[in-house]
């Protein structure tokens, strides 16, 4: 019996944060189409893929992260 509702709180807390990926990434949507991406995640994606494409990218050649960044993240797991 208690195997099933670990199971079940599991289950919930999954059922939450697919609730909050889906949120946010709809909101990431809709503001990529309030910028101009005509498609939003799609056309953002095929952006990113095709300047990729052009130019010799070396993630490890990145500049390390200053201080504290202003953006807001999650921590879905």
């Amino acid at each position: 019996m208690n195997n099933n509702n670990d199971l079940q709180r599991k289950v919930a807390i999954l059922e939450s944060k697919l609730d909050q990926v889906e949120s946010e990434l709809s909101y990431i949507h809709k503001l990529l189409l309030d910028c101009g991406f005509p498609e939003g995640v799609k056309t953002l994606k095929m952006t990113i893929e095709e300047l990729l494409s052009e130019v010799d990218f070396d993630p490890t050649r990145l500049p390390p992260e200053e201080g504290g960044s202003n953006t807001q993240t999650f921590d879905f797991f």
